[in-house]
C-alpha cells in the first residue's frame, strides 16, 4: 500500500498533520475553510492572529491521489500564502499543482 501524508506547506516548510484522509478529501471538497480551522493555530503561531482567510485553487490528481488547496490569509505581516498538501511525495504534488496553476490561470 502506498502511503499517503498530509502537510501543511507554509513558510517554505513541509508541516506534518494527522487528520485522516476520508476528513481532508470531505471538507477540501465541501468545506474547505473548516480544513483551515484544523491548522490555524500552527499558523497563527507563526504570523499572529489571521484575520481573513480565502481559498485561492483547488487541485486533485486522481492517480496519484494528490490534493493541494491553496489558501490566502491576511494577517499582521500582509496577505500570504499556504497550502494544504495530501501525497505520498509532497514536493512533486507542490510542482504539479504550480504546472496546473499556470495552465489554468494563463
Amino acid at each position: 500500500m502506498i502511503k499517503h501524508d498530509l502537510y501543511l506547506y507554509f513558510m517554505d516548510k513541509f508541516i506534518s498533520l494527522d487528520i485522516p484522509l476520508d476528513k481532508v478529501l470531505e471538507l477540501a471538497e465541501n468545506k474547505p475553510l473548516e480544513l483551515f480551522e484544523l491548522v490555524k493555530d500552527i499558523i497563527e503561531n507563526e504570523v499572529g492572529q489571521v484575520r481573513d482567510v480565502n481559498v485561492y485553487e483547488k487541485y486533485f490528481d486522481p492517480r496519484n491521489l494528490d490534493v493541494v488547496i491553496e489558501y490566502f490569509i491576511r494577517c499582521n505581516l500582509g496577505e500570504l500564502s499556504f497550502k494544504i498538501i495530501y501525497s505520498k511525495d509532497p514536493a512533486k504534488a507542490l510542482n504539479k499543482y504550480y504546472e496546473y496553476e499556470k495552465r489554468v490561470k494563463s
